[in-house]
């Protein structure tokens, strides 16, 4: 049953997603798994599982089966008119059990679930799916306060060093071959926290520039992801992907930014680093596509995060008609942009070098739904695993790699997490 309702402009707080998810919370009292989704111009929430997958907590599984439950579910959510929601951690491409980074929690490395009660903003209008009639007239009458989005306190307690970091870039550079010519690594910074993931959302996300910015909470794990990177968009059987690599830091200007830009086009490395992994990612995803319609539709463009800069390209392809969305996503999982090239030897590389599990960073989260799916990589993320919050990112290490330059842009990356936690020297 469908439930509509058109608010006036001047409202703006009863359309403030993050408005409507404390009321949901204080007022309905709704628990994990629920999400909160911002995309192309919409909101989405989600909450109450009607049906719900979690695969890899420890049980011995083939790949094909959970791949296979996991279309399914997906399959049934486009059956209902819904979505099956959820993430694929990065350590699913070769454990069966998913570890926080300092090991200290442990997880299911793919959770989904179909919501029973889904949420839609766009264009000053709630509208509503769900059994329950009076949700959209009582989440509007619930109050909200300022306070009520208040970060609260925590304290440092664990992390990869900068020092141990540019160790291991020194190490992998000793690794390239043949058949390894780039491999990402990265770091984490990890927190005691007590308080809940919309806090985070407010005082991070919100203030970012994204692709998706995603809140996802299923109990012992979480994340307030504002990504940049689509992984992989399928919409009415057309494929999107929007691999990013090469960084600098943004100038604090127009005449800055314009010189910056011309200094990441003109970057060997930064630009070997892009090329590389967008050959791969195209590699990857040709075999899902109609002969001759996968193409560069937008080559070395420039894309804007709040403090740095990267290169972008975009490919667009017509899906097969009898290929399903959730295995052109899988076939680019983990991404290029986050693992390395080849794939198979950068995933050997990181298992080797960092000492850490990577838990939901540098995975994927989103939606899939019949043939469409919106997947984005987890990153520039705030990651929640029981009571401890962990900031993470990484950089793509070349043969050329300098190991402070590399760890400077880890650092670059990780800033705008640090700044919304009020540990920006951290």
């Amino acid at each position: 049953m469908n439930h509509n309702i058109t608010l006036c402009k001047d409202i703006n707080q009863f359309l403030n997603p993050l408005a409507v998810l404390h009321r949901l919370k204080t007022g309905k009292g709704i628990a994990p798994p629920y999400y909160l989704h911002i995309y192309q111009g919409c909101t989405e929430i989600g909450f109450g599982a009607k049906a719900q997958l979690k695969c890899l907590n420890g049980e011995k599984t083939e790949n094909h089966k959970w791949v296979h439950a996991l279309r399914q579910l997906c399959d049934q959510a486009a059956d209902e008119n819904s979505k099956a929601f959820g993430y694929i951690a990065f350590d699913a491409c070769h454990s069966t059990q998913g570890f926080s980074p300092d090991k200290n929690t442990c997880f299911p490395l793919v959770q989904f679930f179909i919501p029973e009660h889904r949420i839609r903003i766009k264009n000053d209008a709630l509208e509503y799916n769900g059994p329950d009639a009076h949700l959209l007239e009582d989440i509007v009458r619930t109050p909200i306060s300022p306070r009520d989005f208040e970060i609260p306190r925590f304290s440092h307690c664990a992390e990869f060093s900068e020092d141990a970091f540019m160790r291991a870039v020194a190490r992998a550079k000793q690794r390239f071959s043949y058949d390894l010519n780039k491999v990402v690594l990265s770091r984490y910074i990890g927190f005691d926290y007590d308080g809940d993931l919309p806090e985070l959302f407010n005082a991070y996300c919100l203030n970012q520039i994204y692709s998706d910015a995603i809140l996802m909470d299923f109990g012992q794990v979480g994340a307030a992801i504002a990504s940049p990177e689509l992984l992989l968009q399928s919409d009415s059987g057309i494929i999107t992907a929007n691999p990013l690599a090469g960084t600098r830091a943004a100038g604090k200007n127009a005449s800055e930014n314009s010189l910056a830009e011309k200094l990441l086009l003109c970057d060997r490395k930064e630009l070997a680093e892009h090329v590389l992994g967008l050959a791969q990612v195209f590699a990857e995803l040709e075999p899902f596509c109609e002969t001759d319609t996968l193409a560069i539709k937008k080559f070395l463009n420039i894309s804007y995060q709040s403090n740095l800069m990267h290169l972008s390209s975009e490919l667009k392809g017509c899906l097969k008609k009898d290929a399903h969305c959730v295995d052109a996503m899988l076939a680019l999982f983990p991404g290029t942009m986050v693992s390395g090239v080849s794939k198979t030897e950068a995933i050997r590389c990181i298992r080797d070098i960092e000492p850490f599990p990577r838990g939901l960073y540098a995975g994927a989260a989103g939606w899939a739904s019949g043939r469409d799916c919106r997947f984005s990589l987890i990153i520039r993320s705030l990651c929640k695993y029981g009571s401890r919050l962990f900031v993470q990112a990484g950089a793509g290490i070349l043969a050329e790699s300098d190991p402070v330059r590399e760890n400077q842009e880890v650092n670059l990356k990780m800033s705008a997490m640090l700044a919304a936690l009020g540990c920006a020297g951290s």
